[in-house]
């Protein structure tokens, strides 16, 4: 996977890298999720690349926070004017991520 996207409600937050094609994620939080069931999963990897790989092309996956090797925490309500402060397509990073069950009754 070449190009990864961030989704946000700002079109100039957008990240967008070569022609797109693949998952993407955006940052989440738990708050309104009650009527669904989820887990917490938190993994490390080196770079969104090797995080987003994991989903099918078309996912979106919610992201409630990424830890850069810095110790940089980065979550919905975070920002900073330097940006990330690491590398994000290749350091590795924590991710704190959603995922949803396909619970059948």
């Amino acid at each position: 996977m070449k190009s990864f996207r961030f989704l946000s409600n700002d079109e100039d937050d957008e990240l967008l890298i070569e022609p797109y094609d693949g998952a993407s994620w955006v940052y989440g939080a738990t708050n309104n999720l009650s009527e669904y069931q989820y887990d917490i999963v938190e993994e490390n990897h080196y770079g969104i690349h090797s995080f987003l790989n994991q989903f099918p092309r078309g996912y979106v996956a919610c992201v409630l926070s990424i830890v850069g090797p810095n110790g940089r925490f980065h979550d919905m309500f975070t920002g900073y004017p330097d940006g990330w402060g690491f590398d994000i397509t290749s350091d590795c990073i924590n991710v704190r991520w959603v995922r949803f069950r396909n619970e059948t009754n």
